[in-house]
């Protein structure tokens, strides 16, 4: 499913690829157990990026943790970066690892680890319990 949906939260983040800003992407935690999710992992949503990962297509990829968010390096050498500062939560500076990415209609997402996805959904756990203390 892409857009917004039950168990899927926002993050106002930057998307580029390949150095390119691509305008009006969104990027959600999707929650495990929401909206068809069998596992929690990060959606970038914007069509241009099915030019790199096609839908329904899935590979194995290099991610690394830069300054205020994450870079992600294709096989055959795109760049997806994600600029927002929870995402360095997820990994530490500098870090990086090897995950899955998937294409999917209007879009991309990527199947973290276990480790960071024990990380991803405790920062999803503090921005809920952030945004209902404040309304």
């Amino acid at each position: 499913m892409t857009g917004p949906g039950e168990g899927k939260l926002s993050l106002s983040a930057q998307v580029y690829l390949n150095a390119e800003e691509l305008p009006n992407a969104s990027v959600y935690i999707h929650m495990k157990g929401y909206s068809r999710a069998t596992v929690t992992h990060l959606d970038i949503e914007h069509p241009e990026l099915n030019s790199i990962i096609p839908p329904k297509t899935k590979t194995f990829t290099w991610i690394v943790v830069i300054e205020n968010g994450i870079l992600i390096i294709t096989e055959k050498g795109d760049k997806v970066k994600i600029i927002h500062p929870l995402l360095t939560k997820v990994l530490q500076r500098g870090e990086k690892t090897r995950t899955l990415i998937g294409g999917k209609f209007g879009g991309i997402f990527i199947g973290f680890r276990k480790r960071e996805i024990s990380k991803l959904e405790e920062t999803a756990d503090h921005m809920r319990n952030f945004s209902f203390k404040n309304f």
